[in-house]
């Protein structure tokens, strides 16, 4: 327990020591100010649903960067515990080979694609010169930081958008995140004996390279910088439900592709299946997720009333309890089956009025107070003359490989001559 505490505490020191380092701070606000700059653009995307509001990502970008900063901690803890040494992962050609991913594809700007063609191509090549099961855990890591940031933070103030899919217009919400973590992880730096150094248990490090690994071998504390990344549309599921979903399907792969690692850290037969299941385990959580948005939409006309999208923050429908998918069925007693028939009614500049709410199979009375000329803050679902939408297709990849598929099975299906 002593020697814990004592390695808790001295990640603690150097990443302070960095947090208030001029270069360091300087890195992190530029992360900060590009983090920002990414909800900015996601609130121009949806500025002609928000009635004028301004700033609200500003806020998201400050709690995602404070919840980044305790998925650092988390990830650090990990790193360091599970022995994950950054000397022989190979940093440099991993961020080439993500980048030219990227190029060709932007969603695989991902580690999990990078590492294992840099993995497959060390084990039938003997080039690049890496560690596969240090590079595979370090991979796993991220992604269950990932996914634990994912649940907590994910359905945070998600913006609402019109989208077209499959020539249906329907409500939905653009979840996308980005988290800056500082890090603190291991360095190799060679077989030393420093003063004050202290003897480790014979376990660790957990995860070690039989080819690579020397006992003595001495590591030094090296604070980094990363930024994870979280994009999802949820139009058949509230925000939350996608999210824990998603978090789910990403937790499981992190920890199969972790145990995989610390396998193919002892025994060389599984060096080849942790450097396939990384990508390909990567593209089943992406193809669950997409296959999510194959069911009915939730957030489309109801047969009577105005079915709400969102609600904006701070409106009095807001202060008054309306919620996402609440339909509403009369205002002051005046049926409303269109948000044209609702704009009309608030035209009278009435400030105390009585919305009748359908919320599942439940009807009651919601009254609510407005300032002259105030809007409500009502977001509904899009009906047949939005003026502005986001067009989705299926993914090519993912589209060429289910043609392929049912060729396969329509083949197989044909009866026998």
């Amino acid at each position: 327990m002593e020697l814990v505490l004592f390695i808790l505490e001295e990640m603690g020191r150097v990443l302070g020591d960095n947090l208030t380092s001029p270069s360091f701070l300087l890195i992190y606000l530029l992360l900060f100010g590009l983090v920002t700059w990414q909800y900015q653009r996601l609130q121009k995307m949806s500025e002609f649903l928000l009635q004028g509001r301004k700033n609200l990502y500003l806020r998201s970008a400050l709690v995602s960067t404070t919840f980044g900063i305790i998925g650092g901690i988390l990830g650090s803890i990990l790193l360091v515990f599970l022995g994950i040494d950054l000397a022989g992962i190979g940093i440099s050609q991993l961020w080439l080979v993500a980048i030219v991913l990227m190029l060709i594809q932007p969603r695989f700007l991902c580690f999990a694609y990078g590492a294992g063609l840099l993995s497959i191509s060390n084990l039938l090549f003997a080039y690049p010169d890496i560690s596969i099961p240090q590079l595979m855990g370090l991979v796993a890591v991220l992604h269950l930081v990932e996914s634990l940031l994912i649940l907590a933070n994910g359905s945070y103030r998600p913006f609402p958008v019109y989208i077209k899919k499959n020539g249906q217009l329907r409500g939905g919400f653009n979840l996308q995140s980005f988290w800056p973590i500082p890090l603190v992880a291991l360095l190799g730096v060679g077989v030393i004996d420093p003063l004050g150094g202290i003897s480790m248990p014979d376990w660790w490090p957990l995860l070690r390279d039989s080819a690579r690994f020397t006992e003595g071998q001495t590591y030094a504390l090296l604070p980094v910088m990363a930024v994870l990344g979280y994009g999802e549309i949820s139009t058949t599921q509230t925000p939350y439900q996608t999210t824990r979903k998603s978090s789910l399907h990403l937790f499981i792969f992190s920890l199969v592709l972790l145990a995989l690692s610390v396998l193919a850290s002892r025994w060389v037969l599984f060096l080849p299946i942790a450097a396939i299941f990384s990508p390909l385990g990567h593209e089943l959580v992406i193809w669950l997720g997409m296959r999510a948005e194959n069911r009915t939409p939730i957030y489309v006309p109801s047969e009577r009333g105005i079915r709400v999208l969102d609600v904006l923050p701070g409106s009095p429908v807001n202060r008054a309890g309306l919620r996402s998918r609440d339909v509403i069925l009369t205002l002051n007693g005046e049926i409303t089956n269109h948000f044209s028939v609702l704009q009309e009614l608030l035209n009278c500049g009435c400030q105390e009025m009585v919305l009748e709410i359908k919320r599942g199979k439940n009807i009651f009375k919601l009254p609510l107070h407005r300032s002259p000329d105030q809007d409500l803050g009502i977001i509904p679902v899009p009906e047949n003359n939005a003026p502005r939408y986001l067009t989705i297709s299926e993914d090519g990849i993912f589209s060429t490989a289910l043609r392929i598929w049912r060729r396969i099975k329509s083949v197989h299906l044909l009866p026998p001559k």
